[in-house]
């Protein structure tokens, strides 16, 4: 079977799902202006696979000689680590470098789950089952996976079960011989332009009063009985010279409704298991992590190019003060790709023999891109100072009255006033825009909340080592360094 292309990938969202934006049912969403952008990215990206000098990152052969894609196999080799994260930069570089979903990330969790037969065999052999045979669907088809994770949410102070209205947690409603029926929602990114959707259990303590909560299943966009309500835009036309990232990689952000929407057998990978969707909210970030951190690399670099640019189009890129601030961002980049090459390195195996990167390292990498990133733009913006939200639009530059003013005062020496304003509007979109307001946010939760990823950090450390050491330094009985 031949793989996806942008073509093929573009018909195939043409299925008659359910999707809203600005209160108005979209009839197609591969026509609707404000999916457009975001579809034709994804359409590069499978055409990707085909290109010389990126199909052996992004795909491989499957046993009997077919082509299969490299985002859904599994890391049945330390290599494997490396050519996922060849294949990752290889998008961000050629496609976007602000993009965050497009399923190399999502599927981690089937990865978890395929790792553990032995466990979900215990419950239902059916669950392994399904696991394997979804990732070989998804190795030769190259669907869109995008995830189904965040809960509205509800009284935060209460578990799912005490919740006035339970819906606010997707949960079993019904168990029958054709499959499980779900109610309620997710919110999500990509799902208006995806093909499937993993849907993971709730956050939550796993109480037994919590069962119904504990589900994870792979749900079609199209699925019926699912609406799909989506956020506006984020700017109100599409400019590149104005918004040169938003007004094409506004990843649209998903209200997902699940309306007694009916999961076959074959496609539930548990049920109202709460052991198993413990299992799963503590491992999410196993593999997925190593994507989080090539994203948040890959934006790091952006924002010190743009800081490069701003100091040699204002004359102070020999300033030892300015060159201080930009080495800060170059630090922070750099240390970003560092954690992603160590834990590479120091990769660990699994009992049933896949390779992950080295936890602890790989969690303290989340730690720090999480904590640093919004430091990182405030040094950007400080560069940038009020120019970035005062920058004339094309219109203006090129307005016969108006446009000889804007020229000469927007001029700084050799650099005209268009290549300054196209500067700026780019840092303003890293800065100050709704798009760099959304991408700061996406940055701080997207993989979990800093104090989640902390206490990962906190149980992946050797703590007992450290332990030992100190105490065997202290004079303490009985301890020896590790």
């Amino acid at each position: 079977m031949a793989l996806m292309t942008g073509k093929t990938y573009r018909e195939s969202l043409r299925d008659g799902r359910q999707v809203w934006i600005e209160g108005e049912r979209v009839k197609d969403v591969t026509t609707h202006a404000a999916f457009m952008p975001m579809i034709d990215t994804i359409a590069q990206i499978y055409d990707l696979h085909t290109q010389r000098g990126f199909a052996e990152y992004l795909t491989y052969a499957l046993p009997d000689g077919e082509p299969a894609s490299r985002f859904y196999k599994l890391p049945t080799e330390p290599e494997d680590l490396k050519y996922r994260r060849l294949m990752t930069l290889s998008i961000l570089n050629e496609i976007s470098p602000v993009i965050d979903r497009f399923g190399d990330e999502t599927v981690s969790p089937l990865f978890v789950l395929a790792d553990q037969k032995a466990l979900l065999d215990r419950f239902d052999k059916r669950y392994h089952q399904n696991v394997t045979r979804w990732l070989k669907r998804l190795q030769r088809e190259n669907l869109f996976l995008t995830s189904g994770n965040t809960d509205p949410k509800g009284n935060r102070s209460k578990q799912p079960y005490q919740q006035r209205d339970q819906d606010v947690y997707l949960r079993v409603v019904a168990e029958r011989d054709d499959g499980m029926v779900i109610r309620g929602a997710k919110l999500e990114t990509g799902a208006s332009y995806a093909h499937v959707a993993f849907v993971k259990p709730t956050v939550g303590q796993w109480l037994p009063e919590n069962r119904d909560f504990a589900v994870a299943c792979i749900v079609p966009m199209d699925a019926p009985g699912l609406r799909q309500i989506c956020r506006r835009p984020l700017v109100p036309k599409r400019s590149i010279f104005e918004y040169p990232l938003s007004s094409r990689w506004d990843e649209i952000d998903t209200l997902m409704v699940f309306d007694n929407v009916l999961v076959p057998w074959e496609d539930v990978l548990f049920c109202r298991q709460p052991e198993l969707a413990n299992l799963i909210r503590q491992s999410l970030s196993w593999w997925g992590a190593q994507g989080f951190l090539l994203r948040s690399q890959v934006k790091a670099d952006l924002l010190v190019g743009a800081a490069c640019l701003i100091a040699e189009q204002t004359g102070l890129a020999a300033i030892p003060q300015i060159r201080e601030r930009i080495a800060m961002l170059m630090s922070y980049a750099q240390a970003i790709k560092a954690f992603v090459l160590a834990a590479e390195a120091d990769c660990e195996r699994t009992e049933t023999g896949l390779y992950l990167p080295n936890q602890a390292i790989q969690n303290a990498g989340r730690v720090f891109a999480t904590a640093h990133y919004y430091e990182a733009v405030q040094i950007l913006r400080d560069l940038g100072g009020g120019s970035a939200v005062i920058m004339p639009d094309l219109a203006t530059l090129r307005s016969p009255e108006v446009g000889p003013d804007v020229q000469k005062y927007f001029r700084i020496d050799d650099v005209d006033a268009e290549e300054r304003a196209r500067t700026m509007h780019l840092v303003s979109e890293l800065t100050a825009t709704q798009f760099a307001g959304r991408t700061q946010l996406y940055q701080m939760f997207a993989e979990t909340p800093l104090a989640a990823q902390a206490a990962a950090l906190y149980g992946t450390y050797d703590r007992k080592a450290a332990i030992a050491r100190a105490a065997a330094l202290a004079g303490i009985s009985g301890k020896r360094p590790g």
